[in-house]
């Protein structure tokens, strides 16, 4: 497949590199007085843009016999060689916090617990770090007096988890989108019915479950896969109807106005009065119905598509950032106002380095090898 086509799936770049930011502002602090969307609501977004690349190029570029396993190592390879490097960096800038000025950062639980811990455990906890798959599993995990992980409904309410071995907490949702990408094939080719009936049974599940079982927090929120599904489901639902408006004449000024719309909603979501999950719902809503033209509009832009090349860097590297600032702005609280700005600035930066050191080459032989 073409190179061209390469460049075409990399769009919805802003709205995508936008929402890794929310992420960044809900695990630090805000920016322009503004708080965003939060965690959740740029996860489970993530989610239906992820659903709609995926059934893209599901349908168009990887068909035929024998295209499983290059979709699956074409994944891996997009994904892993950055994963990899912040979980090296990770390690090392919390050993060299250990050492240097007594604070172990992402080894703190295991420094301070390696006695109590069986070999057994400690190999668990540092596969899960170096394969992902499963590191969503550990949200729902507790260690009991003997630190022997036990799986719980209720994580939150103790003090000695699973997910508090990870040394890149937020990759968890990494694991969700694998094994997105492991059954995508079987679910994405499938005609519209059975991909709508599917989405509406996950969502159901989901209300279902909150309402009546009193699941309404996280985890399970938007830890839990089956119910997350559902969310990917919708994007792919997305793609088809790209696929209808593909060849219609639409300005790509309505496009560009619903991404400038829908980048707005995301930076004043939190100034919105409105019940959370209304507001959730509406804004979900939203976003499905957007995806497809903004695509439309925006599928030759090379400025949203470099963008975009961000936004993963952004995401999976930030927390290392996080965690480099937050003593020394919650010392000087003074200065708290700009600890977002740090954060996020920071991280872009690191984010565009990134991309000139490892992506672009990692990139290149990733279309060489599976396009």
């Amino acid at each position: 497949m073409s190179y061209q086509f390469f460049c075409l799936i990399q769009n919805l770049g802003t709205l995508r590199t936008i929402l890794a930011i929310a992420v960044v502002v809900y695990h630090s602090y805000k920016i322009f007085g503004l708080r965003m969307c939060g965690g959740q609501v740029a996860v489970e977004s993530f989610y239906m843009i992820s659903g709609f690349y995926m059934a893209m190029i599901l349908n168009e570029k990887y068909t035929g016999s024998g295209n499983y396993k290059r979709f699956i190592l074409s994944r891996a390879f997009r994904i892993f060689p950055v994963y990899w490097l912040i979980l090296i960096l990770a390690a090392i800038f919390s050993l060299v916090g250990y050492f240097g000025w007594g604070q172990s950062y992402y080894l703190f639980r295991y420094i301070n617990h390696h006695a109590c811990l069986s070999p057994l455990t400690i190999c668990y906890f540092i596969l899960e770090n170096v394969m992902v798959l499963g590191q969503d599993i550990l949200y729902f995990m507790r260690l009991d007096e003997g630190c022997r992980p036990v799986l719980t409904y209720n994580v939150l309410s103790y003090k000695h988890t699973g997910y508090q071995y990870l040394l890149v907490p937020q990759a968890w949702t990494i694991s969700i989108e694998f094994m997105f990408y492991l059954i995508a094939p079987f679910l994405v080719r499938k005609e519209i019915t059975w991909q709508v009936l599917l989405a509406l049974a996950g969502f159901g599940a989901k209300y279902y479950f909150s309402t009546k079982h009193y699941l309404s927090f996280d985890p399970w929120t938007y830890r839990f896969f089956p119910f997350e599904l559902a969310f990917f489901l919708s994007g792919s639902i997305c793609y088809r109807v790209y696929l209808w408006l593909r060849d219609k004449n639409i300005p790509d000024v309505f496009g560009n106005m619903l991404l400038v719309l829908t980048i707005t909603t995301i930076l004043f979501y939190d100034e919105i009065i409105c019940e959370a999950a209304t507001k959730n719902f509406f804004f979900y809503l939203f976003v499905f119905a957007a995806i497809p033209f903004i695509f439309k509009a925006l599928k030759n832009n090379k400025a949203d598509r470099f963008i975009g090349e961000l936004s993963f860097s952004i995401y999976i590297s930030h927390h290392i950032v996080v965690s480099l600032f937050r003593t020394y702005f919650f010392e000087n609280t003074h200065l708290i106002a700009f600890y977002g700005y740090a954060v996020v600035s920071v991280s872009i930066l690191f984010a565009i380095g990134l991309y000139w050191i490892l992506i672009r080459n990692v990139e290149k032989y990733r279309r060489k090898s599976f396009s």
